[in-house]
């Protein structure tokens, strides 16, 4: 089973500080690593102006956790 870790999923953007939907800029398996580790997790929003891009603080990497254990779900059920 072929899972996209595109996964849009709500965190907190900085720059405009407000949850907004976010998109991680890792591949598949680079994510998961990066989701089991300390490792750094780079995201982006699209804005009119210019995407604005970040790393997830630990909440946020665990809501991006969560998104993709419901979306593995749904896709096996």
């Amino acid at each position: 089973m072929k899972v996209n870790a595109n996964i849009p999923f709500l965190a907190h953007c900085n720059t405009c500080n407000k949850e907004v939907s976010a998109l991680p800029l890792l591949n598949r398996s680079d994510l998961l690593r990066a989701l089991q580790s300390e490792a750094d997790v780079r995201v982006m929003h699209v804005v009119t102006e210019r995407d604005h891009i970040w790393s997830l603080n630990s909440q946020d990497k665990h809501k991006l956790s969560d998104a993709i254990a419901k979306a593995w779900h749904s896709l096996a059920t």
